[in-house]
């Protein structure tokens, strides 16, 4: 995927809605309601996802009294090879998702458009879970789970096409205190993972069963997300891993050696940070369980955006836990104590301002992804108009774009339209829109405006 060129990304086709209806089954008591939100996450529209926020009586329809929701985790999305038609693109978006529901101590996740499985072996069996917390798979088919209360990481393996989790390995570290929190799978396929109780960061390479420090003497990790170089979507190359610190208060970014590189504080002392996810951008999106809210951040821990409040309804939230990205298509699932949402990453066009230097006007806003950007000026009180840029790709943050009114233009009231449309899949429906009016007294003289 090249970004900043015209990308054909595809929709979740018609065949797949029930999937998506399946897919957030997973975790999950929701009413909807129209609200004021930001659109750096962004809800499908109903022909492609008629069920967005999945609750526990979808799970209910979907496996009886075979479970119910009881403390969902750590989630985690991949596309199985296994499940993958190389010969067509229909099905690039068919996801597997697999919810920790840890309470029952159990990962559930879908094995088909329309059928859920549960991996919950007998309580003294040796690939038992017990407060399993964070989860992390890829297309191969491997998953890892942070089996908490046997102070351990499971490696699974989804056999049968996807149809089978089946236990294939543990492991530990040698340490006395060692008791894992979160795991994340990168592309060379090593595991790091989250220590919160004996304050680490640790590296597990599984096939030679290896076990290295990466990071000592952190207050309670908890979530985690790492990508390395060799990462297909992945937009800029310097490895790194994000994790969550000092029991929920802090982020820090380290390189694979464990060597800071930038820690994020948020201004309210209240929050409480859980789990962690990394988009294609390297932008780290992380759910708050005190404020219920998704926090987003860039990859130099600056923050860009908070996303939810406390609530039922759309773009709101009870206490989320899990989040994971499906960086190709920018697919998000957020699990909540009794919910599980589905997004698509777009942006938001925030703080848009004008401001006036003799001949030339300037746009200031600041972008939440980076984005097409269009801005036009139409007179509100003549056919005069014109073109300021046109979908030219413009990149997250503070943004100025100069603009030189030309000499023909005469004083008066005029509406400037700024919009921007995101990458992923969200391209093709989804447009962020801004406007404010522009009183033009003259080229000398003062400048007015008001957002709409």
């Amino acid at each position: 995927m090249v970004f900043g060129t015209e990308y054909k990304l595809k929709f979740i086709p018609k065949n797949s809605r029930l999937a998506y209806f399946v897919l957030f089954l997973l975790i999950f008591t929701s009413s909807l309601f129209a609200q004021d939100h930001s659109t750096t996450l962004v809800i499908p529209p109903r022909s492609h996802a008629p069920i967005h926020k999945a609750t526990g009586t979808h799970l209910f329809f979907a496996v009886g009294r075979r479970t119910t929701v009881d403390n969902p985790q750590g989630v985690a999305l991949t596309k199985l090879n296994s499940q993958d038609d190389p010969d067509t693109e229909n099905d690039d978006d068919e996801l597997t998702v697999y919810g920790v529901n840890a309470g029952h101590n159990e990962i559930i996740y879908n094995t088909s458009l329309i059928d859920i499985e549960i991996y919950r072996p007998k309580e003294n069996d040796d690939d038992a879970l017990l407060r399993p917390r964070g989860i992390t798979a890829n297309p191969k088919g491997l998953v890892y789970v942070a089996d908490t209360g046997h102070r351990r990481v499971l490696e699974l393996f989804n056999s049968k096409q996807g149809k089978q989790l089946v236990f294939r390995q543990s492991g530990r570290s040698d340490d006395s205190t060692f008791v894992p929190f979160d795991v994340s799978l990168t592309q060379d396929g090593s595991l790091f993972v989250s220590d919160s109780a004996g304050g680490k960061i640790w590296r597990w390479y599984p096939i030679q069963n290896r076990w290295d420090l990466v990071v000592d003497s952190v207050e309670t990790p908890l979530g985690i997300a790492a990508y390395d170089q060799t990462d297909r979507w992945t937009a800029y190359r310097p490895s790194q891993i994000a994790f969550i610190a000092k029991d929920g208060r802090e982020v820090w970014i380290t390189d694979f050696s464990g060597k800071l590189i930038a820690k994020y504080q948020p201004d309210d002392n209240n929050s409480k940070f859980r789990y962690i996810a990394v988009d294609y951008f390297n932008n780290f999106y992380v759910t708050d369980e005190a404020n219920n809210r998704v926090v987003k951040i860039d990859r130099y821990e600056r923050f860009v955006d908070s996303i939810g409040q406390k609530g039922k309804g759309d773009y709101q939230f009870m206490s989320p836990q899990g989040i994971a990205i499906w960086k190709r298509f920018g697919q998000v699932c957020v699990a909540e104590s009794r919910a599980a949402d589905y997004f698509f990453i777009g942006t938001d066009i925030k703080n848009p301002i004008l401001s006036v230097n003799h001949n030339t006007l300037r746009f200031q806003f600041f972008l939440t992804e980076q984005a097409r950007v269009t801005i036009w000026i139409d007179s509100l009180h003549s056919a005069m108009s014109d073109t300021v840029i046109d979908r030219q790709v413009v990149a997250q943050g503070d943004r100025s774009i100069p603009w030189q009114i030309p000499d023909n233009w005469q004083p008066g009231k005029y509406l400037v339209h700024i919009t921007a449309t995101p990458y992923y899949s969200s391209t093709k429906y989804f447009t962020a829109s801004k406007q404010l009016n522009w009183n033009y007294l003259s080229q000398s003289s003062a400048l007015q405006s008001d957002e709409e």
